[in-house]
C-alpha cells in the first residue's frame, strides 16, 4: 500500500499575516493495498494505481511555483478524509487546492453520491459533495476558497452538484475540475498529468496570459486542461471528458478567482496602465482609453507611451472644438481627412481633457493646449474599430445610465438612445471616433447616427454628437448633412504652411526628449532635421519643388513624421547641420515605402513580414499567439515551411514588430494583437509578398 499526502502552505505576499492570507495545497494519491487469498489478487477488479502517490507528488511541486510552498509528506495511516475535512475548515486558510487522484465509485443506494475509495478498497465515509457542503453551506463561517482537482471516475457528480449550481456565483467559495463525467470513468491519471503539464506550461512562459492580469483565469486554465486531456486521449484511446463548475450564462467574471498567480504579471508602469487598472470597472469596453490617450499623446511612433504629451499644432480646430464640448455650436459636428492626418489624435487629446476618469491622470497630454474643454460628466465615448451596431449602440446606452434591464426586446436604436437623454436638464456629449474602421459602417450610419444627428441639429434636442471618419462613400450622407449644418472640420483643408510650423516643432520636440539629438553637440542638427522632414512632407521650403506647388501626402504627415523618425534614430547620429537636413529630405512621402523601409532594415528577421501580414487580416479585437502561429506561414516565401511557426519565433517576431502593434485582452486573458492602423493593413492585403530588400534605405 502507499498513500501519498501532501501538505504546502505559504504567505501570499511580503509583511502578510499568514493566519488570514495563507496559500496551501492538499494533494492526495491514494494506491490500493493488495489483499492476497491462496496467492491470488482480490481488489473487486480495480486497478491498484501504484503511480498515484507520484502523480500527487508532482502536482504539489508544480503547485510550489504558484506559492503553494513545500509539501510534506504523512506515513500510511494518515486519513485522507480527515485531512480533507480539516482543510476545507481551517480558519487560517484563505485560498486551498485540494487534488485527489484515486478510484472514485458512486454510491450504490441512496442519493447515488460520489466517494473516494480508500487504499482499503472501500468508499471513504464522506461523499465529496459533504466536503463542498463544508464549505459552502456555512457563509458564516471562515471557510477557504477551494478549488478541488478530481482524478476519478465519475468525478463530475461532484462538479454539476444542482444546489451548487443555483448558488449566486459571486458567492461561491468550492469550484471543481473534475476528470470525467458523472456515469463516465477517467484513465490512466489524464487529468493528474494534463494539469501538471498546463500548470508548468504557464510557469515556463509557453502558455500565458496578458501582463496586466494578476492572475490567470480559473476558466481558461480548466479550458487548457481539457484540451490536454482531449489530446491524451488522441494518443492513448477511451475517450475521457474533463467537467468543471457550470456557471449561469450571465455569470459575474471570474478571471479575479486568485488560485493561480499569473507568472508574467507586470506592476503598472505609466499612466495608461495606471488607468487601465484603476479604471477598468468605470469605463466602458467599447470606449477603449487606450485607443484615445496613445493617440492624444502622439508618441506611437516612439512607443514612449503616455507619459509625456506631443500633440502640436491645430489651433483653430482645438479652439473650435473645445468650445463645442462646452456646449457651443451646432449640435452635431464630423471631423474628417485623409488616413493618419490626426483625427484620432485630435479627438483623444480633447477626450482625454474633457472626460471625468481621464482629465486628472492625462493632464500632462492635453494641459499645453490652446484652449482646455471643461469636465464634462455626461460624456460618452466610443471607439468603433471592427465594432458593429449593436456594440455601440449597447456601449452608448450603458455610458447614457441605461442597465441591462433597460435594455429594448430588439436592442437599443436612435429612438429608444435618445429617450434615454430627454428628461436631463444638460444635454449628453457623444463621441465616435473612427466610424469608417467599423464593421458595415453604413448600418451604423443609417440606423444610427443619421437619426441622431437629425435631432442633434433640432433646438430642443438634449444630446450632441461628434463623429470621427475618412470621407467615404458610404458616409457621404452624414457627412453632408455635417457641412449643410456648419459642422464639418475637414483636416485636409489646413494650409501647408501651418501644417509645416507644427509638424516642424512636433519634430523637433520628439528629438529633444532622451535621443543623441538632444545632446548640446547635436542641437544645430537636429534643428535642421526637423526642418528637412516638415519640408519634405509638406513642401514648404523644399529645395526639390517649386516654392508655389504644393504636395500633399496621401497619409497624415505626422503619423509619416513619426514613423520616419523612428528609422532615422535607428541609425548612427547625424551632427553635420547640413547632412541632417539631407536625411531629413530624404524621408518617404508614403506611408508604405516607410513600412518597406523598415522591413529592409530587418532582413534577419524572416518571420516579422508573414506575421504583419496575418494580422492585416485579424478581425474583431485581434489574433492571439497560438492563432498567429498557423496563419503567419500561409505567408512566408514560396518554399518555406507551412508548419506553424514555433510559439519563441511567433514571440520574436511580436517584439520586432511591437510599434506596428495594438493589444489587447480577451475574456479569457489571452493577448490580442492586430495592427494599429488600418492603412497598414491595407497595404500588406494589397502586397502581402513584396520584398522588403528591393527598398534602399538612406
Amino acid at each position: 500500500m502507499s498513500v501519498a499526502l501532501i501538505v504546502g502552505g505559504r504567505g501570499m505576499g511580503k509583511s502578510v499575516d499568514r493566519r488570514s492570507k495563507a496559500r496551501t495545497a492538499l494533494t492526495i494519491g491514494l494506491s490500493l493495498a493488495s489483499q492476497r487469498e491462496d496467492d491470488l489478487l482480490v481488489l473487486d477488479e480495480l486497478d491498484p494505481l501504484c503511480e498515484a502517490p507520484a502523480h500527487a507528488a508532482s502536482m504539489s511541486e508544480v503547485l510550489g511555483g504558484f506559492d503553494y510552498g513545500d509539501g510534506r509528506q504523512f506515513g500510511e495511516t494518515a486519513d485522507p478524509g480527515q485531512e480533507i475535512r480539516s482543510a476545507v475548515t481551517c480558519t487560517d486558510t484563505q485560498v486551498l487546492v485540494v487534488h485527489v487522484v484515486a478510484h472514485g465509485r458512486l454510491a450504490r443506494t441512496g442519493d447515488r453520491e460520489l466517494h473516494v475509495v480508500g487504499s482499503d478498497g472501500q468508499d471513504l465515509d464522506d461523499p465529496v459533495s459533504a466536503w463542498i457542503s463544508l464549505i459552502e453551506s456555512h457563509p458564516e463561517k471562515q471557510r477557504p476558497l477551494t478549488l478541488f482537482i478530481l482524478d476519478l471516475c465519475h468525478s463530475g457528480a461532484a462538479a454539476v452538484l444542482p444546489w451548487h449550481q443555483e448558488m449566486q456565483v459571486d458567492r461561491r467559495r468550492a469550484w471543481v475540475i473534475a476528470a470525467s463525467a458523472r456515469e463516465d470513468k477517467a484513465f490512466n491519471y489524464r487529468l493528474s498529468r494534463a494539469t501538471t503539464e498546463v500548470l508548468r506550461q504557464y510557469l515556463d512562459g509557453i502558455l500565458r496570459v496578458d501582463a496586466s492580469y494578476s492572475h490567470i483565469p480559473l476558466p481558461t486554465v480548466a479550458r487548457e486542461i481539457r484540451r490536454a486531456v482531449e489530446e491524451l486521449n488522441a494518443a492513448e484511446g477511451y475517450p475521457q471528458q474533463v467537467e468543471g463548475s457550470r456557471v449561469p450564462f450571465f455569470a459575474t467574471d471570474l478571471e479575479d478567482l486568485p488560485f493561480f498567480p499569473n507568472p508574467g504579471r507586470r506592476p503598472p508602469e505609466s499612466a495608461l496602465s495606471q488607468v487601465d487598472v484603476g479604471l477598468a470597472s468605470l469605463l466602458d469596453e467599447a470606449f477603449d482609453p487606450r485607443h484615445f490617450m496613445l493617440r492624444g499623446a502622439g508618441t506611437e511612433p516612439l512607443d514612449r507611451g503616455v507619459g509625456q504629451g506631443y500633440f502640436r499644432g491645430r489651433q483653430r480646430e482645438v479652439t473650435t472644438l473645445a468650445a463645442w464640448l462646452n456646449g457651443s455650436g451646432p449640435g452635431f459636428r464630423i471631423v474628417t481627412g485623409k488616413p493618419g492626418v490626426g483625427k484620432s489624435a485630435l479627438l483623444g487629446v480633447l477626450v482625454c481633457a474633457a472626460h471625468p476618469q481621464l482629465r486628472d491622470v492625462t493632464q500632462n497630454l492635453w494641459f499645453s493646449l490652446p484652449v482646455k474643454p471643461a469636465r464634462n460628466g455626461r460624456l460618452a465615448v466610443v471607439h468603433a474599430r471592427r465594432r458593429d451596431l449593436e456594440q455601440v449602440t449597447d456601449s452608448l446606452a450603458r455610458q447614457l445610465g441605461a442597465s441591462e434591464q433597460d435594455r429594448p426586446t430588439g436592442g437599443w436604436d436612435a429612438y429608444s438612445l435618445r429617450k434615454l437623454t430627454q428628461d436631463q436638464n444638460t444635454p449628453y456629449t457623444v463621441v465616435i471616433d473612427a466610424l469608417d474602421e467599423a464593421e458595415r459602417p453604413e448600418d451604423i450610419v443609417q440606423a444610427l447616427l443619421l437619426p441622431l444627428a437629425r435631432d442633434a441639429l433640432t433646438e430642443t434636442s438634449r444630446l450632441r454628437v461628434l463623429v470621427g471618419t475618412r470621407p467615404e462613400a458610404p458616409l457621404a450622407a452624414l457627412i453632408r448633412l455635417a457641412d449643410d449644418g456648419g459642422g464639418l472640420l475637414n483636416l485636409d483643408d489646413v494650409p501647408p504652411s501651418d501644417v509645416y510650423s507644427a509638424l516642424r516643432q512636433y519634430v523637433g520636440d520628439l528629438l529633444a526628449v532622451d535621443t543623441p539629438y538632444a545632446a548640446l553637440d547635436a542641437a544645430d542638427a537636429a534643428t535642421a532635421l526637423a526642418e528637412g522632414v516638415a519640408a519634405r512632407l509638406t513642401g514648404v521650403n523644399d529645395p526639390t519643388q517649386e516654392q508655389t506647388e504644393t504636395r500633399p501626402l496621401g497619409w497624415g504627415e505626422f503619423l509619416v513624421a513619426g514613423l520616419y523618425l523612428r528609422h532615422v534614430l535607428s541609425l548612427p547620429p547625424e551632427h553635420n547641420p547640413a547632412a541632417a537636413r539631407d536625411l531629413g529630405l530624404a524621408a518617404p512621402v508614403e506611408l508604405p515605402e516607410l513600412l518597406e523601409l523598415d522591413l529592409a532594415r530587418r532582413s534577419d528577421q524572416p518571420h516579422l513580414r508573414p506575421l504583419l501580414v496575418a494580422l492585416a487580416y485579424a478581425e474583431g479585437r485581434g489574433m492571439p499567439e497560438r492563432v498567429l502561429a498557423h496563419v503567419a506561414p500561409a505567408f512566408e516565401p514560396p518554399g518555406s515551411s507551412q508548419g506553424p511557426l514555433p510559439t519563441a519565433d511567433v514571440r520574436a517576431a511580436l517584439a520586432q514588430a511591437r510599434f506596428y502593434l495594438r493589444r489587447d485582452i480577451d475574456i479569457d486573458g489571452t493577448t490580442l494583437y492586430r495592427l494599429f492602423h488600418e492603412g497598414l493593413a491595407e497595404r500588406l492585403r494589397t502586397s502581402p509578398l513584396d520584398d522588403p530588400r528591393q527598398v534602399q534605405a538612406p
